[in-house]
Order: C-alpha cells, then sequence, then structure tokens
C-alpha cells in the first residue's frame, strides 16, 4: 500500500492527500539526498530535516504542517511493519501558539444542567440523550450525528464512536440512566437501525436537521445557564475534567484524538496555568 492509498482508506479528501503527498516527498526527496529511506529515519533526521527547511527561508507554520505530515507519514510505515517507531511523534516547533480551551464549565455545573433540562423544559427526549452524550461522552456534534442504533449496546453499557480522518474510534461506557434512556427511547421509536438522533417531524412543518435541533437545544440550555456557548464548549470542559481523573493516554483514547498533543492542549486547568501560557507566547513589554 502507498502513502497515498493509505491516506484514501483513512477517508482523507483529494485536497488534504495531494497536500499531504507534496510534503511527504519533499521529506523524502531530502532522505535519498543524505542516503537515508524512511524505514531508517531518526529522530535527528527529523530534527535535521527542520533545520534543512530553516535554512530554506520556510516559515514556522510551514515546518509545523511538515511535522503534521511526517506523523501521518510514520505511522503509516508503522501500519505497514517497515518500522516501529514514529520518530516525529515528539517533535513540535517553538513560537506556535497553541489554542487554549476557554470558557470551561465545572463537571457539577454540566450535571446540574443535564439534571434540569427535562425537569424545567419540555423536550424530546431525544435532546435529553443528545445533552447526555455532550456532557458524560464529550462527543463532538458530527460525532452525535454519524451516530447509529447499531453502535448503542446496551447490555455492556457502552457506545461504539465510529473514527474519521481526523478523530479515532473508540468504545465509551454510558452511565446507568443514560442507559435507561436510550432503552426506553430505542423501544418507543422501535430503532434497531438508521441514525440513533432524529427530530420529530411536526405536522405542516418542514423537517429539522440534526445541526438545527442542537442548536435549539442550546438556546434552551442558555436559560437554564447563560455561561453556555455551544457543544464544542461542553466537550472541551468534559475533556479538561477528564485530565483530572485519568492519565494522559487514557483521555487521548476517550476524546478520539489521533494525536497525543491535541489532548494535551487541554492541560491548562486553572488560572495561573493559562495565565503562564498567555505569558510565554505574548508577553507584556
Amino acid at each position: 500500500m502507498t502513502f497515498e492509498q493509505y491516506l484514501q482508506d483513512k477517508r482523507y479528501s483529494p485536497h488534504t492527500i495531494h497536500h499531504y503527498r507534496l510534503y511527504a516527498d519533499l521529506f523524502t526527496d531530502w532522505l535519498s539526498q543524505e542516503q537515508l529511506t524512511g524505514e531508517q529515519a531518526a529522530y535527528n533526521d527529523v530534527i535535521a530535516f527542520m533545520r534543512y527547511l530553516n535554512e530554506k527561508g520556510k516559515s514556522k507554520k510551514m515546518v509545523h504542517s511538515q511535522l503534521n505530515v511526517l506523523r501521518h507519514y510514520f505511522t503509516y510505515l508503522i501500519s505497514e511493519g517497515k518500522r516501529e517507531d514514529n520518530p516525529a511523534a515528539g517533535v513540535y516547533v517553538r513560537g506556535i501558539v497553541r489554542k487554549l480551551p476557554s470558557n470551561l464549565l465545572s463537571m457539577e455545573e454540566l450535571e446540574e444542567l443535564y439534571q434540569c433540562y427535562q425537569v424545567q423544559i419540555n423536550v424530546d427526549p431525544g435532546k435529553k440523550i443528545m445533552l447526555g452524550l455532550l456532557v458524560y461522552q464529550g462527543l463532538q456534534a458530527e460525532e452525535i450525528n454519524r451516530l447509529e442504533a447499531v453502535h448503542i449496546h446496551l447490555k455492556e453499557g457502552k457506545a461504539f464512536i465510529k473514527g474519521t480522518s481526523y478523530s479515532n474510534e473508540r468504545w465509551l461506557p454510558l452511565q446507568a440512566h443514560q442507559v435507561v434512556e436510550l432503552q426506553q427511547y430505542l423501544a418507543v421509536h422501535r430503532l434497531r437501525e438508521g441514525p440513533l438522533l432524529a427530530p420529530p417531524v411536526r405536522s405542516n412543518a418542514s423537517p429539522k436537521s440534526l445541526h438545527n435541533w442542537m442548536k435549539h437545544m442550546i438556546v434552551q440550555l442558555q436559560k437554564l445557564n447563560p455561561k453556555i456557548i455551544n457543544a464544542n464548549q461542553i466537550r472541551n470542559s468534559v475533556i479538561t475534567f477528564w485530565l483530572q481523573r485519568y492519565n494522559l493516554r487514557q483521555v487521548q483514547y476517550m476524546a478520539g484524538h489521533k494525536y497525543v498533543s491535541s489532548t494535551e492542549r487541554y492541560q491548562v486547568l486553572n488560572t495561573d496555568d493559562l495565565q503562564n501560557e498567555l505569558q510565554k507566547h505574548h508577553p507584556m513589554s
């Protein structure tokens, strides 16, 4: 299997595949000049290649993008059994500012929101299930949209989340009350296959998309807690909470992150840490 075929199997877009192949070719051409192959390249070779790009006047942003492609390239070689490690996994470009999670909610706030939602506002049971998947499984809106009835395993108390080009598949445990609610929901709607959640179609009304259904849910939640912004804020809050209870690799798996660096950015847990991070990248003059 070629690197391009590997990316196709991972369902990357044609544009992304073309972009990644060009970057990978740039690296393999450099390796050829150094009389090396991808199978032989080590950590020091990755650093030397970064130095080469700097000497060519490439921007930090470009080098950062190149490193991202190298991580994919070495993962491809590992999948082909051509090497056992990824020498680009722990290499990052100094000076690239990470997007820091902000406006986080505590788990107590999220659980209170979940408990109050159906009690104080008359909502469809599907919305309560959707909120539970945000609060307890930290799913992305698109992951909820792709969730199917067959992905819910009530006997095991788990949900299977399909992977995508930008996220890994995983099994996540369900809370006991979620199992009960899902069992009732599946029975009422007689669901055994197809999408798990679908907005109810009212008479004389056009059908809603799940995206619009979720937007309406967020508006309702804002009435209960004005701090609510969107579904992504809830996910950020959940992942940050997980990092206080589980190790980094566990949280990487639970969040579906392809790279541990995506999980590490959630480790800014308090105001002092956040201030230090901002001070490092934006020092006061």
